[in-house]
């Protein structure tokens, strides 16, 4: 009987857990809360509740966060574009795949290093940053795989920057916006993930 409470507790503790980041994501995405506007990207931390779900809950409910995030960040793209690059976002390849990566690569980060040596912050800090990292690889590279040639004509179009070749135009991302929101979601999911877990709510 006990063991069934306790699987029963924590089986509401997920859902509950799972719903919540569900909620915030939604929020991140469609209110200034989860992007910081720039001229031509935004910097994005929406994906943080998936990163954090992951590791506080496991594998599907921080995929089921993670694909939420993709999803909104869709819809958002036909519902509020803004920037050259949302046309592109509409794709699913584009905003969805990618964001589902974050949680499979944060996973099993994290499942690794756990087993490891390692103090829990760094733990937390690597896979995290794992995740953001994945989240810019598979974004950048998937719109290049698919959209080569108009992203070129996006990037030409862009006003006195007429000569900016996509490889440019991408570095730009990575050295800017990419490199900020590794530091500031690393930083972020190690606070919340070590604050949560000495509360005991994590599973891990």
């Amino acid at each position: 009987m006990s063991n069934s409470n306790a699987m029963n507790k924590s089986t509401i503790r997920t859902m509950t857990v799972t719903s919540l980041m569900i909620a915030i994501t939604i929020i991140m995405t469609f209110t200034p809360m989860g992007t910081i506007p720039l001229p031509i990207v935004s910097v994005t931390i929406m994906f943080l509740p998936a990163i954090i779900t992951v590791m506080l809950e496991g594998f599907v409910p921080g995929l089921t966060v993670a694909t939420t995030a993709g999803v909104a960040s869709m819809i958002r793209a036909y519902i509020m574009p803004t920037g050259i690059l949302f046309p592109f976002i509409q794709n699913p390849l584009v905003s969805v795949l990618p964001r589902m990566l974050i949680a499979v690569v944060v996973f099993f980060v994290f499942q690794a290093l756990i087993r490891t040596k390692l103090p829990r912050p760094a733990t937390i800090g690597i896979a995290a940053a794992a995740g953001s990292i994945t989240n810019t690889v598979g974004f950048l590279g998937m719109m290049w795989i698919i959209y080569a040639a108009p992203l070129h004509a996006a990037v030409m179009s862009i006003p006195g920057t007429p000569h900016v070749s996509v490889w440019a135009f991408m570095l730009s991302i990575v050295t800017t916006n990419a490199i900020m929101e590794i530091v500031v979601n690393t930083i972020i999911a190690t606070l919340v993930v070590m604050a949560l877990t000495a509360a005991k709510l994590s599973k891990y």
